[in-house]
């Protein structure tokens, strides 16, 4: 059971607000240590020099998509083992590739969704 204070999330969305929203919504699940990237390209260049526990990505981004950089992320030695999450409405969920994805977290963010689908693969959070 992970202590969500411990846990470090990246956030890569391409508007600002869901970014703000998604750091909202972890927060009240208790997780404090969240980084933001705009774009999967920024994102890839932290997670290069970080250490993340779960990465959380919107799904339809400009440039790089959530699937290619959950693609990108397992194609790393290192960064295979990353819990990988894509966010996006419902309506793009029918027919969505998940081979390189542990989850799919619906937007708009709920604490009740994020921290069901969190919990879905990395534990239950105490």
């Amino acid at each position: 059971m992970p202590d969500p204070r411990s846990l470090k999330v990246l956030v890569v969305d391409d508007q600002q607000s869901m970014r703000g929203m998604a750091r909202q919504c972890l927060k009240r699940i208790g997780i404090v240590q969240v980084s933001l990237a705009a774009t999967g390209d920024a994102a890839l260049e932290l997670m290069r020099s970080q250490r993340f526990d779960v990465v959380i990505s919107d799904l339809n981004m400009p440039g790089m998509s959530g699937l290619d950089l959950a693609a990108a992320t397992r194609a790393h030695p290192v960064l295979r083992s990353i819990p990988f999450f894509v966010a996006t409405s419902a309506v793009y969920c029918e027919g969505l590739d998940r081979t390189n994805i542990d989850g799919v977290i619906p937007k708009p963010f709920s604490v009740t969704a994020v921290k069901a689908t969190l919990e879905s693969v990395i534990g239950a959070l105490v």
